[in-house]
């Protein structure tokens, strides 16, 4: 076999360099013309100098030089690019076969969306991610993220993640829409693509807005009810300020410093006051006020939380206020609560609103210092929660589907809730996908823990290359499996050997992903950015000059 595909490229080699002689012939004599008529028959070409009734023309030699080095080079091009296409199919072709995958395709997606919405119309077979590799007599190739599913997406930099993940679901989602970033990438797409609902895109830092008017206010205060409420916020402003790999503080003041603030945000919340009088508060140490505004509300556990820190020794109880200050520091950002503070001429945001109709809600912000971070996690818990309460009121699953791409998640979404939620969410009909550059960055947002419950509770969890770390790496390897490996033909010995190794699966080509589904062996698919769709590139020029 090898003797045959030696023979077989030698003799393409030398049709090449036959075609560029052939060629240059005819170009040289367009260039320094001898007066001779050349035949483009080859044959009698090669008749005319055998019979020196030609001479080869000076420019040929120039040119047979640089046809036949393009001529080469473009066969060896050619020849890897077969050789990485061929391995790309064998690869794929010992993973998940037609039968194994069939049920995150199309046909069986759009059955389960019919059954699961049957109230939503012309809902799509889910949200996109890619077309299988191979198998091209499968006619049914493209997979879905369902409906009911939480996905994980784990993409090293510059996979385009946005154009052929982000982008499309936007374009698939059948009703609400919530996106965060810390860049505009993908937002004026995303904005162009969905018609049909209002457009609410929050950035106080000014990543892709000129002006530092709110496009809206909410106030996060709002959703405080219960002194449980106010401690999820309040763990949402811990968590925003924390930096990787720390824990925010000195540990023996972080619990009573998270309590202290929990109870100023849920009495600002019953005397319907303001974030502004929350951190004046804190700044000024006046716990015992706000011990007393909450017993005017029958709230006795926190007020009394505060009572027993102001018994504390002075420096202990200056420690828990600096403590308390730290963690709610973006109080302290005018530029941050100009966005919660209602204001004329400004529109209000609703959040129940993101599960009842098509809006698309954008949330973006930078990183560091003056970072919205706990602002857009207090929206993106706002809107869970309330959607959560309408699909339990509406028999356990939201009528249409709301779709969450939490982009940039570890840097901007720093909600400590998240990992508990991926578990029950999407058969709510909330549909979480949320992204990661590597396993360690989620570890720095999340934790060790927190990371391995959002990766375990994910139906759907896909790999799209540009992961350095090799023990991650070997986890993905084995779960792709083994297959044997012919040693010895005459023998039928064989070796196990992986599927994609950690060194395949580390320098995969882009817009490759490996799909890992609960339901299906791991299949690789091919993803497709937005642009690479004429439907879609439509719609975005059309949604763009509306």
């Amino acid at each position: 076999m090898n003797e045959s595909k030696a023979t077989f490229q030698t003799v393409v080699i030398l049709a090449a360099i036959l075609g560029a002689a052939y060629l240059s012939v005819h170009v040289g004599a367009g260039v320094t013309p001898t007066g001779t008529a050349y035949s483009w028959n080859i044959v009698e070409l090669v008749l005319q100098f055998i019979r020196d009734d030609a001479t080869v023309p000076v420019a040929t030699w120039p040119f047979a030089v640089v046809l036949v080095v393009v001529a080469i080079v473009g066969l060896v091009l050619l020849g890897k690019f077969t050789r990485v296409w061929k391995d790309e199919r064998r690869t794929a072709g010992r993973m998940a076969a037609p039968y194994e995958h069939k049920v995150i395709r199309g046909r069986a997606r759009q059955q389960e969306a019919g059954r699961l919405h049957p109230g939503a119309r012309g809902i799509s077979c889910g949200l996109p991610i890619g077309k299988v590799v191979a198998q091209q007599n499968v006619r049914d190739n493209r997979v879905y993220q369902g409906w009911e599913e939480a996905a994980v997406y784990l993409f090293g930099t510059r996979r385009g993640k946005t154009s052929s993940i982000v982008v499309p679901h936007a374009a698939a989602a059948p009703g609400g829409v919530l996106f965060t970033s810390n860049k505009p990438d993908g937002v004026p797409q995303i904005l162009a693509l969905r018609r049909g609902g209002n457009h609410y895109v929050y950035d106080p830092n000014q990543i892709m807005r000129e002006t530092a008017t709110p496009d809206f206010t909410y106030n996060p205060l709002e959703g405080i009810h219960t002194a449980q409420d106010a401690r999820e916020l309040a763990e949402i402003f811990e968590a925003s300020t924390r930096k990787s790999g720390d824990k925010g503080g000195d540990a023996q003041f972080d619990e009573p410093g998270r309590d202290m603030l929990a109870a100023f945000l849920l009495a600002a919340a019953l005397e319907e006051r303001t974030l502004r009088d929350v951190y004046g508060w804190l700044v000024k140490q006046q716990g015992p006020i706000v011990a007393d505004l909450l017993r005017t509300h029958d709230v006795d556990g926190p007020a009394e939380t505060l009572d027993g820190i102001g018994e504390w020794p002075d420096r202990t109880r200056g420690s828990v206020y600096a403590t308390a200050q730290r963690m709610g520091g973006a109080l302290a950002n005018d530029s941050l609560l100009a966005w919660t503070v209602p204001t004329p001429g400004i529109r209000e945001f609703d959040p129940a609103t993101m599960a009842t109709g098509k809006d698309t809600l954008v949330l973006l912000s930078k990183n560091g210092t003056g970072s919205g971070t706990a602002f857009v996690t207090a929206l993106v818990r706002a809107v869970c929660k309330n959607a959560q309460k309408q699909a339990e009121a509406n028999g356990g699953r939201l009528a249409v589907p709301l779709v969450l791409e939490l982009d940039e998640c570890a840097n901007v979404v720093r909600w400590p809730e998240l990992p508990e939620v991926y578990s029950f969410y999407g058969s709510l009909g909330i549909v979480l996908s949320s992204y990661f550059q590597s396993p360690a960055q989620a570890v720095g947002a999340f934790g060790k823990e927190g990371w391995e419950s959002i990766w375990g509770a994910a139906v759907t969890r896909c790999y799209g290359g540009g992961v350095a770390d090799s023990p991650e790496l070997q986890k993905l390897s084995n779960l792709i499996g083994d297959y044997d490996q012919l040693m010895d033909a005459s023998t039928g010995a064989n070796r196990r050997q992986a599927i994609m190794s950690v060194k395949q699966l580390g320098s995969m080509r882009k817009w490759r992903i490996v799909v890992f589904n609960s339901n299906t062996p791991p299949v690789l698919v091919k993803g497709r950015p937005w642009f690479r769709s004429p439907r879609l590139r439509r719609l975005v020029k059309k949604g763009a000059t509306a």
